[in-house]
């Protein structure tokens, strides 16, 4: 068989792997980017959480809690959707160990959350998620007098380690500052189906992103 001696071989092997390139490449770039937009972007967190909004008494005159300033951490990512108005934003936040009722009891809540963010516009996402949250308690018992209307009660402390893990239906709203910062208010309901158990948490977020 004839064979082509006028190009050098090493020059015919250079070219021969240039051509295998042009064909591989926009299908190796296709795939790179499919693998670049799998996370759009990581979340870091950094808030307040209060449990139990309006339902938890936190003085001796009858009077509850509306605010709380357990700070609270976290980290996340936000990944696109095929519809570009939606994306999904997996979580993880904890609430910092925090002492109750004169260091009597001591908490500590985990969160493992996900949420389904709709952008509205530009500047504002909602999102509608649930959450798996974790909650441990360590009691060193005692006892506290409490008014309950027409006098007082004895309500008494634990005395032992305790863990609850609750489901939660949330809701929240998020003003997009810029591409790198953002506000949230986020919404935890307790036994949304039960009435007479029903609870609402929330946080205040202030978020940053930063692209993968």
């Amino acid at each position: 068989m004839a064979q082509d001696l006028s190009t050098p071989r090493g020059v015919r092997k250079a070219q021969k792997h240039e051509k295998r390139a042009v064909r591989e490449g926009p299908v190796a770039a296709k795939k790179n980017n499919s693998n670049d937009k799998t996370i759009e972007s990581w979340v870091l967190n950094f808030g307040t959480h209060t449990e139990y909004f309006n339902s938890i008494q936190n003085d001796t005159s009858g009077g509850t809690r509306k605010i709380d300033f357990a700070p609270t951490i976290g980290g996340g990512m936000l990944i696109p959707l095929s519809n570009k108005d939606f994306k999904f934003l997996p979580e993880f936040n904890w609430v910092l160990p925090q002492s109750a009722d004169s260091s009597k009891i001591i908490k500590n809540i985990l969160m493992f959350r996900a949420d389904l963010g709709y952008e509205a516009f530009d500047w504002l996402r909602f999102r509608l998620g649930t959450s798996l949250i974790w909650l441990n308690q360590h009691g060193r018992g005692g006892s506290t007098k409490v008014n309950n209307g027409t006098g007082t009660s004895t309500f008494y402390y634990p005395d032992e380690n305790r863990s609850s893990i609750n489901n939660t239906l949330d809701l929240g709203v998020e003003g997009l500052i810029n591409d790198e910062w953002s506000v949230r208010l986020q919404t935890y309901i307790y036994s949304v189906f039960v009435e007479e158990r029903r609870q609402v948490s929330y946080s205040l977020f202030v978020s940053y992103y930063w692209d993968r």
